[in-house]
C-alpha cells in the first residue's frame, strides 16, 4: 500500500511560542524514516493572511519558514486547519497513487485532527503518529486542569475506529 507523510506547519512562528524541542525530535526521526525508504513526503505550511496578531501571519515571513530543509518535498500553503483545505494536496496524493497517509506536526488538536478527520473522509488510511504531533497550547489555554492534548485527541481518534493512532515507535516497528 503507498504511504505518504503529510508534515504540518513546522515553522519558526509556532516553535518559538513554547520548548517543542520533544515533538520536533520525533517529527525528525518519522521524517527520516520516510526519507529512508523514499516514500513520498509533503509539507504544509499555515499561512495567516488576515490575522495580523497571528505567528503566522503572511507578512512575517521568517515566522513562516519551515524548521526542516525540506529538500526535495513539494511545500504547500494552507489557512485553514485542514491540510486538504488547499486541493493541491488531493491531486499530490492522487498523482501519486497514495492509499495511506501518515500526519505528523502541529498543532495536534487543530491542524492534525481536522486532517486526520478530512483524509479518512476523502478514502485515505489515516494514521496520525502521536507522539510526533506538538501543539503550543496547554491545559490552561483550554481552562481544563490536567488536560494532556496530545493524548485526548490521540484518544478520539483511535476510538473513532477509523483513524489509527499510533506512537513513534510503534509505527516503525509497524511499518518499516
Amino acid at each position: 500500500m503507498n504511504k505518504a507523510l503529510i508534515v504540518l506547519d513546522v515553522q519558526q512562528g509556532i516553535v518559538r511560542l513554547r520548548d517543542v524541542s520533544e515533538p520536533v525530535a520525533k517529527i525528525q526521526s518519522v521524517i527520516a524514516e520516510f526519507e529512508e525508504r523514499d516514500w513520498p513526503i509533503v509539507y504544509m505550511k499555515h499561512v495567516d493572511y488576515k490575522q495580523e496578531d497571528s505567528s503566522l501571519y503572511y507578512k512575517e515571513h521568517a515566522n513562516l519558514e519551515i524548521v526542516f530543509d525540506t529538500k526535495q518535498h513539494p511545500v504547500l500553503e494552507k489557512s485553514k486547519p485542514s491540510a486538504f483545505s488547499n486541493p493541491a494536496l488531493k491531486t499530490w496524493m492522487l498523482d501519486r497513487h497514495i492509499e495511506h497517509v501518515c500526519i505528523v506536526g502541529f498543532n495536534t488538536e487543530y491542524c492534525c485532527l481536522f486532517t486526520a478527520i478530512t483524509a479518512e473522509h476523502e478514502g485515505f488510511q489515516v494514521t496520525l503518529i502521536e507522539d510526533a504531533t506538538g501543539t503550543v497550547n496547554t491545559e490552561e489555554t483550554y481552562e481544563m486542569k490536567g488536560l494532556d492534548i496530545q493524548d485526548f485527541v490521540g484518544s478520539i481518534l483511535n476510538w473513532s475506529g477509523c483513524i489509527e493512532v499510533l506512537y513513534v515507535d510503534e509505527f516503525k516497528e509497524m511499518y518499516t
